[in-house]
């Protein structure tokens, strides 16, 4: 009798072995499928025909198979990538019966930007003009670029809302504006700020009365940064 029961009890433990053996061969295939299938998505992810260099509300810069191009919703590429839709944070394309959401990608111009890099991408507006958002000493303005200033300029009237303390500047200089010739001060910026782009001691010049409406964002900022343009496009780049 003993010895039936221990044949019983034996067939029971290898069935028992069977069983869990057989579990962790299922749960390793599974885990072997799913790193596959990761691989699988990470690298068709990774190599996407389709890239967004600039995103803007209603339009975007797109790269397709390396070329890149400035589109507004609805507007389609040579290659065939549609804009679907697009603001500052993504933009969706349609390409070869696939559909793309996008970010902003690591890669402008063609060459790996390093993570710590700040880049920023300022689309022209209707009349050609290019305008951004920015602080100056922390205050928040407006900006038109202009690579015909050698200054940054500011108005009086923004300059003393700013706290600006300009008359106390020994240096002036004279300038035309709408009104005529002025003389402006001359004063250093402390911080000025585009975007994720931080520059210090900028020098400006503060003219007498309203003008100029927006900040110009003149070369003494440019300079400071590099800056290139793609397909109308113009591209801020960190200088470390």
């Amino acid at each position: 009798m003993k010895g039936i029961a221990g044949t019983g009890l034996d067939a029971k433990r290898r069935r028992a072995r069977r069983r869990s053996i057989e579990k962790t061969s299922r749960a390793g295939r599974t885990a072997i499928w799913l790193v596959a299938l990761f691989t699988w998505s990470y690298g068709a992810f990774a190599n996407a025909p389709v890239e967004a260099v600039g995103l803007f509300k209603d339009r975007a810069m797109i790269r397709v198979l390396g070329k890149e191009h400035y589109l507004v919703v609805g507007q389609t590429s040579p290659e065939g990538a549609t804009l679907v839709e697009s603001d500052a944070q993504h933009a969706v394309v349609r390409y070869k019966d696939e559909t793309y959401r996008l970010t902003l990608t690591d890669r402008v111009g063609g060459t790996f930007v390093p993570p710590n890099q700040t880049t920023i991408s300022i689309a022209p507006d209707n009349i050609g003009q290019y305008r951004i958002q920015g602080t100056i000493n922390g205050f928040s303005t407006d900006f038109l670029v202009d690579t015909g200033a050698s200054l940054v300029a500011i108005s009086e009237r923004e300059a003393k809302q700013m706290g600006i303390e300009y008359a106390k500047s020994p240096e002036r200089a004279p300038v035309v504006t709408a009104q005529g010739q002025a003389n402006s001060y001359i004063v250093d910026l402390e911080t000025l700020t585009v975007g994720g782009i931080q520059t210090h001691h900028v020098r400006a010049a503060v003219i007498p009365g309203d003008y100029p409406l927006e900040v110009l964002l003149g070369m003494s900022f440019l300079n400071k940064v590099k800056m290139e343009q793609t397909a109308g496009v113009m591209v801020l780049k960190q200088v470390y």
